[in-house]
């Protein structure tokens, strides 16, 4: 502010409710990490982070999201911009990780082109956070997406004087999970289905992206 050519206002975004009842935990990695894969059996559901958004974003699935014991709550988020200029990070909150884990990352299974090298200006692997079911109760969780200190680094790569108005910082949830006891035999219900279903905003389905939008 003490530069001649200063902007003198205060900008203020990123306004988010400060969690008090949840606490930030850390992403399990080597031993911990296949533990709590290998409780990883039954259903896994979808949240990605362009369908809750993108634009003016989808709404979440209804509350609470009962699953079984043994499915994975997924919430795909990106670790840089489309170009792999600007970096991403992400924030994990949680009320209880007794009833979910902690989040372990997998990167989402994508067909592999011949050339295995990464080309200049491509985006980083999404990431996708699994939450394991691990026994009956409920859990409120919710992860904060942001590239709050990448503002700098765009001022000066753009050559502006002040801040995007465009929020840095973006929430998917916050999330109420309710784990329900495995059925008889302990086969999950949905045993047959597939493996991987995505939220669009409306339904459950195996196709990735929001719903289509009913004209008005």
């Amino acid at each position: 502010l003490s530069k001649p050519n200063a902007d003198l206002r205060l900008f203020v975004k990123n306004i988010r409710k400060r969690p008090s009842k949840l606490t930030r935990q850390q992403r399990l990695f080597t031993d911990q990490r296949d533990q709590i894969l290998q409780k990883k059996t039954g259903q896994s559901w979808g949240l990605d982070w362009e369908t809750q958004l993108v634009g003016e974003g989808m709404k979440l699935p209804p509350r609470p999201m009962v699953i079984k014991v043994g499915d994975a709550l997924v919430i795909e988020v990106p670790q840089s911009d489309d170009h792999g200029e600007y970096k991403y990070a992400s924030s994990i909150f949680m009320d209880r990780t007794d009833v979910l884990s902690q989040p372990v990352d997998e990167e989402p299974v994508v067909k592999a082109a011949k050339s295995k090298k990464k080309a200049v200006g491509e985006p980083d692997p999404l990431l996708q956070f699994s939450f394991v079911a691990l026994k009956e109760g409920s859990c409120v969780l919710f992860v904060d997406l942001t590239w709050e200190d990448q503002e700098e680094k765009l001022a000066l790569t753009k050559k502006i004087a002040t801040p995007v108005a465009e929020n840095s910082q973006a929430r998917i949830g916050p999330i109420e999970v309710v784990v329900e006891k495995n059925g008889p035999g302990g086969k999950n219900e949905k045993d047959k289905a597939p493996a991987l279903q995505w939220w669009n905003g409306e339904k459950w389905t195996t196709k990735k992206g929001p719903a289509k939008r009913k004209k008005r």
